[in-house]
């Protein structure tokens, strides 16, 4: 229940994240859209402005060439002071009495001196377009383009606000900005470079959020199957003990020494199984706060892994051979806990060997450390064992597989020696092929010449 309320609570973890993050990636992209769309507005409204007055200039040049000193004659021309309707109004009275229509070229060279001013790019094409009557009376009619000065404009292009040229709206002109992207870009780079860094930024922090969640999320299972880990591997020599003492106490075997005495091994042997897993854990605890003072002195190898193979020897159940060889047999260090981490290298080869075990110990001398290796011929390991190894958790993912294979504990020798070789100033490293062999280094400083 408790691992499901831990879910539950990771999940939620990720979801706000994803929601928070496709929020603000909505909420940037429609901040962008409409500074687009309010940029694009504005330089379409500029050029718009520049096309009314070209069209008017056009227009009374053309009336007074067209209409002579007839001018006053066109009464409905000035229908209002607007620009856009006086342009309406004369070209409308041009159209239907004297036959005068546009002229899109004279249009495009008033635009281009216009445009030129004002700053806008001149690449444009002047359209004359036919306006369905949906569209004029504000529905979603389509216009057609019936005359252009140019064939450049196409379905990138910017088009300008129509400008009508008939009072009932059925013909207008309008600019196709055919290349506004370069006053675009300088206008909007600022914006998108910020908007830019503030998204990567925050992907960076979504990115390392969600990591963070998911490794807690992981270490959460590691912690819970080394719990079970512990538990079950504790279980057996708390079984054997009670087990002893209730045979002991029920007086069944008073008068079997030889058996009393076997019991009597069998609970004082599994105590201090338990009191060196307890003292191991309190000692690893004390490793990771910095709170363990080691007593470092010269000590001498050859003794400690003599005694420690001929013990090993004895307590396994299958033949092994072992090969020393020392070419450095004095190492600076604390004798307690590296003669401990050496024999948990030993203990680990023994029990992930196979049927016969091979198994070799060496020294020798480098430049700034004394190199321990401890070779064995058992299952091995794949790449991704070998990346957690030494975490305090890492075999308890690994565990039940290991266990049907035979295998008990629940990890906690590896992280010790890791544990004691950063003591120590060293390190500790794994080479490994499956089913091959397993071979740990451990990084000793070299003791210093006086």
């Amino acid at each position: 229940m408790h691992t499901n309320t831990s879910d539950m609570h990771t999940n939620k973890y990720k979801y706000v994240s994803i929601a928070s993050a496709v929020t603000v990636l909505l909420l940037l992209a429609i901040y962008m859209w409409m500074t687009w769309r309010s940029v694009t507005k504005d330089i379409t409204e500029r050029a718009g402005a520049q096309l009314t007055w070209a069209m008017f200039y056009e227009s009374y040049t053309r009336a007074d060439n067209v209409t002579a000193d007839d001018t006053l004659r066109l009464p409905e021309a000035r229908r209002n002071l607007s620009l856009a309707s006086s342009v309406e109004g004369i070209n409308d009275a041009l159209s239907r009495k004297y036959h005068s229509e546009i002229s899109l070229e004279t249009v495009a060279t008033y635009v281009d001196s216009l445009l030129s001013v004002a700053k806008i790019n001149r690449d444009v094409t002047v359209q004359e377009i036919e306006v369905e009557e949906g569209r004029r009376e504000g529905g979603n009619g389509e216009a057609k383009v019936v005359r252009q000065n140019n064939e450049r404009s196409s379905s990138w292009s910017l088009m300008t606000k129509p400008v009508s040229i008939r009072r009932d709206g059925s013909k207008a002109i309008r600019l196709a900005l055919n290349n506004p992207y370069p006053e675009l870009a300088q206008r909007l780079s600022p914006l998108f470079l910020i908007s830019a860094i503030i998204l990567g930024f925050f992907a960076i922090i979504i990115v390392q959020l969600l990591r963070f969640i998911t490794e807690q999320e992981q270490m959460a299972e590691l912690r819970n199957d080394f719990s079970y880990a512990m538990v079950h591997d504790m279980k057996s020599p708390l079984s054997s003990i009670i087990m002893g003492a209730h045979f002991l106490h029920s007086g069944k075997v008073d008068d079997k020494p030889q058996i009393k005495e076997k019991y009597y091994s069998i609970i004082e042997e599994e105590a201090e199984h338990l009191l060196a897993l307890v003292n191991k854990l309190l000692t690893i605890s004390k490793l990771e706060n910095k709170k363990l003072i080691l007593n470092k002195n010269e000590i001498d190898l050859e003794p400690i892994i003599n005694d420690l193979v001929e013990k090993a020897k004895a307590k396994a159940a299958k033949p092994i051979e072992v090969s020393i060889n020392l070419e450095v047999k004095h190492v600076l260090a604390d004798e307690q806990y590296m003669t401990e981490a050496i024999a948990n290298l030993i203990d680990n080869a023994i029990k992930y060997s196979k049927d016969d075990i091979n198994m070799s110990i060496k020294t020798f001398d480098t430049d700034k450390h004394v190199l321990l290796k401890v070779r064995d011929n058992g299952i091995g390991m794949t790449k991704e064992e070998q990346q957690v190894i030494f975490d305090k958790f890492g075999r308890a993912a690994i565990h039940e597989k290991n266990r049907k294979g035979g295998v008990s504990g629940f990890g906690l020798g590896l992280n010790y020696v890791d544990q004691v070789m950063q003591a120590h100033g060293g390190k500790v490293t794994v080479s490994s092929e499956k089913d091959k062999f397993s071979e740990f280094t451990l990084f000793i400083p070299k003791v210093k010449s006086e």
